[in-house]
């Protein structure tokens, strides 16, 4: 078995990608060959598994690797199909801002919503139930909602940086990782659930509960996206 180097703190997933990259590029792992399991990398790396699935993640997204639910990941190839992800923002880093972000966002959304807000709200809010009763999911209403609450905020800079936020995320990783979580049959209740909660509380003016539903859910996108 390959052995691997731990890692500095600065991009772990980099690193850990551009090491196992190489030792498949070099022929220490063969086509068909089964990578070491996510907890086998952890210990090899000294990281959590945060990072050891991102990396796995931009491998596969490059043509190296396939994973295999509750198989593992194999070499599918040794010569990557591309290699221009490494400009992307990590998506943990994602999540954190969102962490950071939302919850006064949404706080300031119940304390300044008006009459006309509130309607455009409950449009949302009906969107959101025609998907829950359809039992699928779409990025398209819930970044409307997350967008409309930072507009309600009234907080320019709050919208420019969800803006920005939404902008990050449009990149390969993130819908590979989206649709292997959130997007799944196993998420999608909870997480229309958990809108909902907040939509009501901005609705009902409830500062507080925005704020405490949104942390909520924050947290727990970030336990769905590395669970």
């Amino acid at each position: 078995m390959k052995s691997f180097s731990p890692v500095s703190s600065n991009k772990l997933y980099i690193q850990i990608y551009n090491q196992i990259h190489d030792a498949i590029i070099s022929g220490q792992y063969e086509v068909g060959d089964r990578l070491p399991s996510e907890k086998d990398l952890c210990a090899m790396f000294n990281v959590s598994r945060v990072p050891v699935r991102e990396a796995l993640s931009a491998l596969e997204l490059n043509g190296l690797v396939d994973s295999m639910q509750g198989a593992g990941v194999y070499v599918k190839r040794t010569t990557p199909e591309k290699d221009d992800w490494t400009h992307e923002v990590e998506p943990q880093d994602i999540i954190r801002a969102r962490m950071v972000l939302e919850p006064d966002i949404a706080r300031l959304a119940a304390e300044q919503i008006n009459e006309e807000q509130r309607a455009e709200l409950r449009d949302i809010i009906e969107r959101f139930k025609e998907e829950a009763d359809e039992d699928v999911y779409t990025t398209t209403v819930d970044k409307e909602f997350h967008l409309f609450l930072a507009k309600t905020s009234g907080n320019t800079l709050y919208v420019m940086m969800m803006e920005m936020v939404f902008k990050t995320m449009e990149q390969r990783m993130w819908e590979l990782i989206l649709s292997r979580t959130v997007a799944t049959k196993k998420y999608r209740e909870q997480n229309n659930r958990e809108h909902l909660h907040i939509a009501q509380a901005v609705l009902d003016g409830r500062a507080d509960d925005a704020y405490a539903f949104m942390k909520d859910h924050m947290e727990q996108l970030y336990e769905r996206y590395w669970s």
